[in-house]
């Protein structure tokens, strides 16, 4: 009894997580029990499993929109409730929902039968919503590899496939490398320090004029291994690889849901945990592997023919533009951070439908730029938003994306990042190339051949309007997400 006392208020805040941990329960044992029933009619079963998988996650939503605790260390501060976790679930749930509503339509044209896929979603929403809260660094370990796991079976969904089944084991080779990578540099930074929570390092740091070279090169280690998962340069090497081996859905949640959960764990740890490494440590290091992303981004994405490929080349060059924003070191690029991360996911989100619903009518698996000719004479007003997505992804004004680089130039600006700053509007101009190249095949080249494509659902029509009209119109109300990035920030910094 006394301890249930002493752990209520823990309780009250964890439990979004609880909530979904029973709901996978439920899910899994609803989807056994009915999988025989529907096997032996010839029904099909995934409506049902959309159904009850969206409401999951959209009660889940407002269990953590209604935390009734604020700001607490949980469970003996290995968890932490605060303003940037609650907001960084909001957003993991809402990708979730995203993926869960285009769903229906892929798995009934792809064959795909198994209900176990909403079972690994509502995994995913557990696996991210710990990692967020996580404020220790063995829990972020053992969230880390609870997500791993489940992107592992999803990379390799496709059993048939020579390409999904090389993007699993390629992504669980390295994978596992990174992992190893984490667990070693916990271990060093362990041995520096005689803890692995993040308050406790945040309090040892604070006031330590030298450091060991264990605790850099530990701190090497555990940076190296969280931006492998964000697909972040010198660490880049699966992510096209697997982006376009996967199922075009699975690559959808790949590349919409995970990042701003990976962001904040770096976060948590630069600027709060080890905030006196900065000058020494985190800007060059931020710094190397946000140029090398860039750098990569725009000059491997030149060559390439197939749109996952592109959209994956492209992801790593974002992730550079969010590696130098935290390279600033300073409240403004931070801000910068999790604004970019907000119009970038709503941006990815709304071509990743689109490529999704490009699978579906396409000839072969590995999608290119000719099976996107005819795309603006079947369905002109898609066209047109593909476009306009694209430009915003480019970077060009007005559109969201534009102000999200603008606000990264101003933080490396403000902390005489000069050099640099010019680098990363010359791989901005670079990478402008390839994507108004997928703009003049749509309008300008010819297809001798039929064409067409797949009718949008209601789920996917709904994804496509929401991000559309946010990225298209924020130019006209843009202070209510400038303010909430900023309260964020704020957050952090408590």
């Amino acid at each position: 009894m006394n301890l249930a006392l002493i752990f209520q208020n823990d309780i009250a805040a964890f439990l979004p997580e609880f909530f979904l941990a029973f709901s996978i329960l439920i899910v899994l044992l609803h989807g056994s029990f009915l999988g025989v029933t529907a096997a032996s009619l010839y029904t099909y079963l995934t409506p049902s499993m959309v159904r009850v998988t969206s409401v999951t996650l959209f009660l889940a939503l407002l269990l953590v929109i209604n935390n009734p605790i604020e700001v607490q260390t949980l469970w003996n501060a290995l968890f932490i409730t605060d303003y940037l976790s609650n907001w960084a679930k909001f957003i993991v749930f809402v990708g979730l929902l995203f993926c869960v509503s285009v769903s229906e339509s892929y798995m009934f044209l792809a064959r795909f039968r198994a209900y176990e896929f909403f079972v690994f979603i509502l995994g995913i929403g557990l696996s991210l919503c710990l990692l967020i809260s996580s404020y220790d660094l063995l829990s972020i370990y053992l969230s880390m590899e609870f997500l791993s796991l489940i992107f592992y079976v999803l990379a390799a969904w496709k059993k048939d496939s020579y390409f999904s089944a090389e993007a699993g084991l390629k992504y669980f080779i390295l994978g596992s490398v990174a992992s190893i990578f984490f667990l070693f540099g916990s271990s060093l930074i362990y041995f520096s320090f005689g803890t692995t929570n993040l308050a406790s390092l945040a309090l040892l740091t604070e006031s330590l004029s030298g450091f060991s070279p264990f605790s850099y090169f530990g701190l090497i280690c555990v940076g190296s291994a969280l931006l492998f998962k964000l697909g972040g340069a010198p660490y880049h090497m699966w992510i096209a690889d697997v982006y376009e081996g996967a199922p075009t859905l699975v690559s959808l949640i790949f590349a919409v849901v995970p990042k701003v959960a990976f962001f904040v764990v770096i976060l948590r740890l630069a600027f709060t945990s080890f905030w006196s490494f900065f000058p020494l440590f985190w800007e060059n290091f931020f710094c190397v592997c946000g140029l090398l992303s860039l750098f990569i981004g725009c000059i491997c994405g030149l060559g390439e023919t197939k749109l996952k490929r592109l959209l994956a080349f492209s992801s790593i060059g974002h992730v550079g533009f969010l590696c130098l924003g935290l390279a600033s070191g300073s409240m403004e690029g931070v801000f910068a951070v999790l604004f970019y991360i907000v119009i970038y996911m709503l941006t990815a989100a709304f071509l990743w439908v689109y490529v999704l619903y490009l699978d579906l009518t396409a000839n072969s698996s590995l999608l290119t730029f000719a099976d996107a000719i005819g795309l603006v004479r079947s369905n002109p007003f898609l066209g047109f938003g593909v476009v306009l997505m694209i430009f915003s992804l480019a970077g060009i004004p007005p559109f969201g994306g534009f102000f999200a680089k603008l606000n990264i130039f101003i933080g490396l600006v403000d902390s005489s990042f000069f050099i640099v700053a010019i680098f990363a509007v010359l791989t901005s101009v670079i990478s402008a190339f390839y994507y108004l190249r997928l703009i003049k095949i749509f309008y300008f080249e010819k297809n001798n051949n039929w064409f067409f494509f797949a009718p949008l659902t209601k789920g996917g029509s709904t994804v496509l309007v929401i991000s559309g009209l946010i990225i298209l119109f924020f130019v006209l109300s843009p202070n209510f997400l400038y303010l909430l990035t900023y309260k964020i920030g704020l957050s952090l910094m408590v």
